[in-house]
């Protein structure tokens, strides 16, 4: 599908479009624009690759039908270029000369969880927990590094436009200045604060951010503090808004969805959650999603075709229901100026659907047990491969004998294990550690 795009486009500046190391030439015949091409090299990336085997909320040892982080990543894609088109069209501040870019947001929806290491958010505490005393560890902070040093060329990344890496950057603080000490003290966990950047990325951060006004990068940076608890970002930007809400969206219906059809979450409970807009004339969608829902059970001769009509209604209620906000304060960068957000009573039905995920699907036991090994594989292989050297690969034993610090070693060995799948750490450890007897293995 073309996406029609007038000569000039008002929502999107110069230096949204610049990268960090300016092309030297542009092939006449190449009519992609800066955005397309930041959504080519993510596409061809290895890092967006590796996602089809790394677990989104249900390992792969359960099956191959549900969700992978690959998939995850696909459809929140689709769900936020559903958002843009819809703005779009129906918005009065967005239209064909002032039109928000499909490419870009669609680019970094697919992009948004490139860092994830294997084994889910209980791989991420388990590398940060190893990490702890070295720069920490944070999923949104590792697709950072990805996209700006580990994937392409080696200094500038794949050398995306600042628009691009302003919609990935969830979180706009530096980990290390996020950490509050107190929380792990309070909760006896070493659970990693929510942060975009690790502290040996701060130069490209500073350059990311140098567009903005000293009025608009205050406004970026401001964060919320608490006595003991990690301190927190405020704000994002209109892009990064949006593909955070197509992202919550596809977890709390695709994944609850899946959950379903695995027996996690019982038909009844899906009902409750929908019950109240049985009646409903604002969101007519969802009094139809009711009535198709309602009569299921989990023995349905269609119960895979009907479920699948009321998770359509559920999305697209929430696309055609976002709403725009404009921020507080004189900007300049579009980028800062507004956000979308759901009303009050279609985000509090997201939350319920997102928690009934949480409590069904991610605190179960069978869950857990996988995450509690996939944890355990990865602190043992970090603490392999910290002692050895020679476990690591041609390239990366290379960096770690150049390194001049613990902190450059331990960082090394982390980009190593987070670009791990699922199914490679589980190899490794098996050939380190396990009865793995074949050469070949990994």
């Amino acid at each position: 599908m073309i996406i029609y795009r007038a000569r000039e486009n008002h929502l999107y500046y110069p230096s949204d479009m610049e990268r960090r190391k300016p092309s030297s030439s542009r092939h006449l015949s190449d009519a992609r624009d800066s955005f397309e091409k930041d959504f080519g090299r993510i596409v061809h990336s290895a890092a967006f690759r590796r996602l089809q085997s790394k677990t989104q909320v249900i390992g792969s040892v359960a099956g191959d039908f549900h969700r992978t982080r690959l998939t995850h990543s696909m459809e929140a894609a689709q769900i936020a270029r559903g958002i843009v088109i819809h703005l779009n069209a129906h918005h009065p501040l967005f239209n064909q000369e002032n039109a928000l870019d499909v490419s870009l947001i669609e680019a970094a929806a697919l992009a948004h969880d490139l860092g994830h290491p294997p084994f889910g958010h209980r791989g991420e505490e388990a590398l940060h927990e190893c990490m702890r005393d070295y720069g920490g560890f944070e999923g949104n902070a590792h697709t950072f590094r990805i996209l700006t040093r580990l994937e392409g060329e080696e200094e500038f990344g794949l050398n995306l436009t600042r628009a691009l890496l302003l919609a990935v950057m969830k979180y706009p603080i530096v980990l290390d200045e996020a950490v509050n000490e107190d929380q792990y003290r309070a909760t006896g966990k070493i659970l990693p604060p929510k942060a975009s950047v690790f502290a040996c990325d701060r130069q490209v951060f500073a350059w990311v951010c140098s567009s903005f006004t000293k009025e608009e990068t205050r406004h970026f940076l401001a964060t919320t503090d608490h006595p003991d608890r990690h301190r927190q970002t405020k704000h994002k930007t209109l892009e990064c808004s949006i593909i955070e809400l197509a992202d919550d969206i596809a977890y709390g219906t695709h994944d609850a969805e899946d959950a379903v059809h695995l027996g996690f979450i019982q038909l009844e409970q899906l009902k409750e959650c929908i019950r109240p807009f049985a009646r409903s004339e604002e969101y007519q969608e969802l009094r139809e999603a009711w009535n198709v829902l309602n009569p299921l059970h989990q023995g349905h001769n269609h119960l895979r075709y009907k479920l699948k009509k009321v998770i359509t209604a559920l999305i697209s209620t929430f696309i055609t229901h976002i709403q725009v906000e404009l921020n507080e304060g004189s900007f300049h960068s579009p980028r800062l100026k507004y956000r979308v957000y759901l009303p009050p009573e279609l985000q509090t039905l997201l939350e319920q659907l997102k928690q009934l995920v949480s409590d069904r699907v991610i605190d179960a036991q069978r869950v857990q047990t996988i995450s509690w090994k996939g944890a355990y594989v990865i602190k043992q292989l970090f603490q392999a491969f910290m002692n050895e050297e020679r476990l690591l690969t041609e390239h990366d034993r290379y960096q770690f004998r150049l390194a001049s610090t613990d902190e450059q070693r331990a960082r090394i060995v982390c980009d190593y294990i987070a670009g791990m799948t699922d199914s490679f750490a589980l190899r490794m450890y098996d050939r380190l550690y396990g009865q793995s007897r074949s050469f070949f293995d990994i």
